[in-house]
């Protein structure tokens, strides 16, 4: 996503894309609880389709959850398969199941 310029008086003011949150925007913590991806999804800087996403997670990859924010809409945990393995963001709940 590229970054937004506005200039006052020649003065140039940018704004940048939505900066990542981590857990700071978790309500309920939990202990590594091992899910997977039902399709092909985002992985996010944070909670939100407004936050920029960090690559896109295959259909079955694995996500181990470690909060959730506080509606349950989204889940944060470390990608633990995959080109995006090791990396930590935000998914949107609906699109993770637990393993089966």
């Amino acid at each position: 996503m590229a970054s937004a310029a506005l200039a006052f008086g020649g003065t140039v003011v940018t704004a940048s894309p939505a900066s990542a949150v981590g857990s700071s925007a978790c309500g309920y913590r939990y202990y590594a609880t091992p899910l997977k991806t039902t399709t092909a999804v985002n992985l996010r800087n944070g909670p939100s389709t407004s936050y920029d996403s960090q690559g896109v997670l295959r259909r079955g990859t694995g996500f181990n959850l470690y909060c959730v924010k506080r509606d349950f809409s989204w889940y944060y945990g470390k990608v633990v398969g995959g080109a995006n393995s090791g990396t930590w963001g935000w998914v949107y709940w609906r699109y993770l199941t637990g393993r089966s």
